[in-house]
């Protein structure tokens, strides 16, 4: 297995969004994630608003009791934006996991574009259930612990191995596999989280980076693992 460095890890990164963008066959796998998130966002804010509605009316009950319609409108208003964050929350908490075939799909493609073999299919179910339990862990960072610096470095491994996990998990190699594989490159994986966290820092590109980071946590693994065939 070779060492590789922190700008490898770079290199990665950018390699995967540059195959993504000149790969007309990977762009529709790419933009499953985001379809994914747009259809869930879509149908909780609809329950959370018509959930929210109905919590109020019955909470009022005879708008003649005191409260009104100023008051009704009043607890709709604050149910439905509660309603809407969990609803965000809930559609970007489930997006990757949902999209999990999606990815893994980029991830065959970019390994079959590096000179790679054909891997054999993952389970469906293990592979959705895997990424929601990296997905949580990330969510569930001590945020208030750590130093802005540290905390950019823990996110940024963090999303390093959740990436890591769809070329590695085609392979069959299981979590302590995964472990020597980012300990003994730690600095290009700490570049590749790193960079790729640099990105989720621009608004609004979280779901479309993931197609990119699968394909360069691809590249990546490949150059780590490529003298070993």
């Amino acid at each position: 297995m070779k060492r590789l460095g922190f700008v490898s890890g770079v290199r990665a990164i950018l390699g995967g969004l540059g195959f993504i963008v000149t790969t007309p066959s990977a762009w529709g796998w790419s933009l499953i994630p985001m379809a994914v998130a747009t259809a869930l966002f879509g149908g909780t804010s609809a329950l959370a608003i018509g959930g929210g509605s109905e919590l109020a009316l019955r909470i009022v009950g005879d708008p003649s009791n005191g409260w009104g319609t100023a008051g009704i409108w009043a607890l709709k208003l604050l149910f439905w934006t509660m309603g809407l964050v969990i609803a965000f929350f809930v559609a970007m908490s489930l997006a990757q996991p949902l999209s999990g075939f999606a990815l893994d799909a980029i991830a065959r493609k970019q390994e079959l574009a590096r000179g790679g073999r054909v891997w054999p299919d993952q389970p469906l179910v293990a592979g959705a259930l895997r990424s929601l339990r990296v997905s949580l862990t990330e969510h569930g960072q001590p945020d208030g612990v750590v130093t802005i610096p540290l905390k950019f470095v823990v996110t940024g491994l963090l999303v390093a191995y959740d990436l890591l996990d769809y070329p590695l998990s085609l392979r069959g190699h299981s979590v302590s596999n995964r472990l020597v594989f980012m300990r003994q490159n730690f600095m290009a994986v700490l570049g590749f989280g790193v960079a790729t966290g640099a990105l989720l820092l621009i608004p609004g590109v979280g779901l479309l980076v993931l197609p990119f980071g699968v394909a360069g946590a691809t590249r990546l693994v490949r150059e780590g693992l490529e003298d070993q065939g």
